[in-house]
């Protein structure tokens, strides 16, 4: 048999089309072997996150639930709490710190804090009030006592609640309605700095008090051992607390003052902190929040915040990042009985809570600010008297019925420069104005006379005979009551506040010896402010030169402070470093830029509490005294006046 060989295949486009009978799909073809083991990779991931959300939920459901899980004491507060109001609308907090956890049972408790804190989520603005602890106030059931005399006698007394006794002593001191209230455990505090790596807090002076003076100290004068020196700086747990705490040398309005600068310290570190949240901060932000779950207890009218309120404030807080504003109560340290307390009147109070209720109204005056631009020159007059004003003295005399005419128009010729006197004349029945002039000054009486406008110019009759003026101008009915030429425009004025006097010596050698020892390019002022003194900070080092860590860099900076003698622990100062973006910097008022720099400013309501800017990749700050006693004027000068010191 022959061999056949096989037919050849005919090509695709003559082959017949497959006939798909009953509506039926073709077959699927088998995906590729790269692209499932791609969805299988994509799936497992998703599936990931899924359980790593999960997780995430997991943890802050239980930090959420022990922060809420609240002890009885503040479950029986939240009775005397009002209702949340409607959505975006302000809510206020009373944060109550405290060394007694409900975890210790009956034993003693004290609270040295107690601050008002407002959120008002549609204008973004967080605004703060204070009340000193020793603030003589009426208790509810138990009279009049220091205020922080509330929380104690709430937990000495049997079935009471302390935290309740506080919080109704606060409501009825201020006639506020309160939302929230949260109890601080201060031995959490440290912990609490410490997970966030320590905080950045401007410390205005040297805080110094040793175990060895309080050895050498009489009893009533030994206090809280401290260590901490001036400057913007890293402050850890022990540090942080005891700087908050701190009333040893000055009193309770400083110690607010420190409390809130420490708040605000915070609140820029968390900020800074966990911005750009990544997976390696899920650790610290665990750590936070089982730190904060372990201390601090906070309740609302009917039980807890929801976990929807905590997530509101969580996405609203980065908005609310430097806008804080603290409402002040003016009040007096005095006695009552044998002991020191602080007296408010009721006037006072009603003006911080209008202030804590209205941050409106403590806007910062960034319209005060100059503008940098130079003053403009005073245009060029269209009219130049022929004799020089200041060399003619003017007298007008009022010819007619009009009251004030004479003295009216003597002021608008002042302002060419000529020295007038006014008074009537000797009849109001004058028609036409005329302008006399002794022998000599003919051509100064015509200049007068175009400046007025009208009238007719003459020889000084002898009836004037007794008046001294060069130049005489009796007013008639036909002057209509304003220059026909305007005077010229001052030019305005740059002048210093006479607070601050200019010396470009005095503090020159300090600033450069530190800056040579900080390896820094130097500023120093050349003004003085007449309430202040320069403050050393040892005898050997008058201006502190030190180095800020941060994320394990170190920037060498130096710190020079300014005492106030006159006011008690008044100290400002001024900050040099490398550290251009401590946050401290963060989210300025405003900016301007004067002679060659861009200023930032930075307020506290209407105060100016710093001004910073930078030069040479460095940054330079004046900063105010904790409670802002230098005006904004000053601040501004200061800042201004800060040269090279090499």
């Amino acid at each position: 048999m022959a061999t056949q060989t096989p037919p050849t295949p005919p090509p695709a486009s003559a082959r017949p089309k497959m006939t798909i009978y009953g509506g039926g799909k073709p077959p699927k073809k088998r995906k590729r072997r790269w692209v499932r083991i791609a969805l299988w990779t994509f799936g497992s991931i998703f599936l990931v996150l899924l359980a790593f959300v999960a997780a995430v939920a997991y943890w802050l459901y239980g930090d959420y639930s022990r922060i809420t899980s609240n002890s009885k004491d503040v479950k029986e507060a939240t009775k005397a709490l009002d209702l949340l109001p409607q959505a975006d609308a302000p809510v206020t907090a009373l944060v109550i710190g405290s060394d007694h956890r409900y975890t210790d049972g009956s034993s003693p408790s004290r609270s040295d804090t107690f601050m008002l804190v407002r959120i008002d989520p549609k204008h973004h603005v967080v605004s703060l009030l204070s009340f000193p602890r020793d603030l003589w106030v009426e208790i509810p059931g138990f009279g009049m006592d220091r205020i922080n005399a509330a929380f104690s006698d709430g937990a000495q007394l049997q079935g009471s609640s302390p935290t309740k006794l506080a919080l109704e002593t606060v409501k009825n001191l201020t006639g506020l309605k309160v939302n929230y209230v949260a109890v601080v455990d201060f031995r959490g505090f440290s912990d609490l700095v410490n997970n966030l790596s320590g905080v950045y807090v401007p410390v205005d002076e040297y805080y110094l008090h040793t175990q060895a003076m309080n050895d050498a100290s009489p009893i009533g004068e030994r206090y809280s051992a401290i260590d901490v020196k001036p400057g913007y700086q890293l402050l850890y747990g022990a540090d942080a607390l005891a700087f908050s705490r701190y009333r040893h040398t000055d009193s309770d309005f400083y110690r607010n003052a420190r409390q809130q600068t420490f708040l605000r310290a915070f609140e820029q570190r968390a900020a800074s902190r966990f911005h750009g949240i990544s997976l390696t901060d899920l650790p610290d932000i665990k750590n936070l929040l089982d730190t904060i779950s372990s201390n601090v207890q906070i309740g609302a009218k009917g039980g807890s915040p929801s976990v929807r309120t905590f997530v509101k404030y969580a996405t609203l807080a980065p908005s609310l990042a430097g806008h804080f504003v603290s409402a002040r109560l003016e009040a007096t340290t005095g006695m009552e009985g044998d002991a020191s307390v602080v007296f408010a009147t009721p006037d006072a109070v009603k003006s911080a809570v209008h202030q804590f209720t209205h941050p409106q109204t403590l806007s910062s005056p960034t319209g005060q600010l100059p503008t940098g631009r130079k003053p403009a020159k005073p245009a060029k007059p269209k009219f130049k008297p022929a004799v020089p004003p200041a060399s003619v003295t003017v007298s007008v005399l009022n010819g007619t019925t009009k009251e004030g005419e004479a003295g009216t128009t003597a002021t608008a010729l002042g302002g060419f420069g000529y020295p007038t006197s006014s008074a009537n004349a000797d009849t109001q029945s004058y028609t036409q104005t005329w302008v006399y002039y002794r022998s000599g000054f003919q051509k100064a009486a015509g200049d007068v006379r175009k400046i007025l406008g009208t009238g007719q110019t003459g020889p000084l009759p002898a009836t004037f005979s007794g008046a001294s003026a060069e130049v005489v101008t009796v007013l008639g009915t036909d002057y209509g009551g304003k220059l026909a030429i305007h005077p010229p425009k001052k030019a305005q004025s740059s002048a210093l506040p006479d607070t601050i006097t200019p010396d470009n010596q005095v503090y020159l050698q300090q600033f450069r010896d530190a800056a040579h020892r900080a390896h820094l390019p130097g500023m120093y002022p050349t003004v003085t402010q007449s309430a202040s003194e320069f403050a050393p900070f040892t005898t050997n080092m008058p201006i502190r030169t030190y180095v800020i860590r941060n994320a394990g860099h170190g920037y060498n900076s130096m710190y020079a402070m300014f005492r106030m003698p006159a006011v008690n622990g008044a100290y400002w100062g001024i900050e040099e470093t490398g550290f251009v973006d401590a946050p401290i910097l963060a989210n300025p008022a405003t900016t301007r830029k004067l002679d060659g720099r861009v200023y930032r400013f930075y307020y506290n309501g209407p105060h100016l509490h710093m001004v910073a800017f930078t030069w040479k990749r460095r940054v330079y700050w004046v900063i105010n005294t904790l409670l802002d006693d230098l005006t904004n004027p000053e601040m501004v000068a200061i800042a201004r006046s800060l040269r090279p010191t090499g």
